[in-house]
């Protein structure tokens, strides 16, 4: 069992076009992304926390997680790279 360490998720819409995804957000706006703050004592318990909480969201996003900490965690770069969710092809008209 490793240390606990806090992290902070956010969600934003992502979605899937011609092979590419696509992530959009706004600073600055009024627009209130999805969010969750807590606690995992590994980077496998962080990814299975945060992959719940994004499949609970049900829509296509992209999970950008911050680590609390002062140090990172071996590893968590690598884990959290490419965090997409719930993402579906759309077809070209």
């Amino acid at each position: 069992m490793g240390k606990i360490i806090e992290y902070n998720v956010t969600l934003y819409p992502a979605k899937c076009e011609r092979g590419y995804v696509v992530t959009s957000f706004e600073i600055g706006s009024d627009i209130k992304y999805p969010r969750l703050r807590f606690e995992a004592d590994s980077v496998k318990a962080m990814i299975v926390r945060v992959t719940a909480f994004a499949t609970t969201h049900g829509k296509p996003c992209k999970a950008f997680i911050r680590c609390l900490a002062s140090r990172k965690p071996a590893g968590f770069d690598k884990a959290t790279k490419g965090l997409y969710f719930n993402l579906v092809e759309v077809e070209a008209a």
